[in-house]
């Protein structure tokens, strides 16, 4: 009888073993994405440029390893070759007055909306009463993959680093993934810790390969 009971708790010790590792497996990392930026348009001349992100944020955003609620934005940039007294932005019927930034010499406005699902998107600035419409082009083009395939190819290239932070179902941890272009689209995927330690990896955003990771502090 004794040697049955052992028998029987070591086969629930390996079935419990098991199914803490299944768990962990299946944890829901996009549920930890505090910070996604999913697509970004752009109008660009020799004097005006117009850059619109598509961002589902952290409110109130703070980088320090637990992902709170998460509100959809639009996030409008606007660099001029003069500034004027007055800037207001409309953007399909949502806008308003946009801020001066002075270390970036430009202006900048926020509002809650979800992301745009199209190709374009007509922004009509009002400069001091005068009114100019630009047509914003997305710089997202086929084969561009999604956020959360980005984040998966992470997970799979640092699958040590993500179980570390895992623990009973549960990842101990933030997520941030930014869509970004330059001359072709890649991703920021961060991730935060309650230390606020942050492990950086660039990602090809065709092919998913991890171009470079970085380890920093917030």
């Amino acid at each position: 009888m004794k040697r049955l009971l052992i028998l029987a708790a070591a086969i629930i010790s390996a079935v419990a073993a098991a199914c803490s590792a299944g768990c962990s497996r299946q944890v829901n990392y996009g549920g930890y994405v505090s910070e996604k930026r999913s697509d970004t348009f752009v109008y660009q001349d020799d004097d005006v440029t117009i850059k619109l992100h598509c961002t589902a944020k952290e409110q109130p955003y703070n980088t320090d390893g637990i992902c709170g609620d998460v509100t959809d934005l639009i996030e409008i940039f606007v660099t001029l070759p003069k500034n004027p007294q007055e800037l207001t932005v409309n953007c399909g019927g949502l806008g308003g007055e946009m801020n001066y930034q002075a270390t970036q010499n430009g202006y900048y406005l926020c509002f809650t909306a979800p992301p745009f699902d199209k190709k374009s998107v007509e922004v009509t600035l009002i400069a001091d009463g005068e009114s100019k419409s630009y047509t914003a082009l997305t710089v997202r083009y086929d084969g561009v993959m999604s956020c959360e395939q980005a984040l998966s190819c992470v997970i799979e290239h640092d699958k040590t680093y993500f179980d570390a932070l895992t623990s009973n179902g549960l990842f101990d941890g933030e997520i941030f993934i930014r869509l970004l272009y330059d001359d072709g689209c890649y991703y920021y995927v961060g991730v935060c810790d309650k230390q606020k330690k942050i492990k950086a990896y660039l990602v090809d955003g065709e092919r998913g390969k991890i171009i470079a990771t970085k380890e920093l502090t917030a």
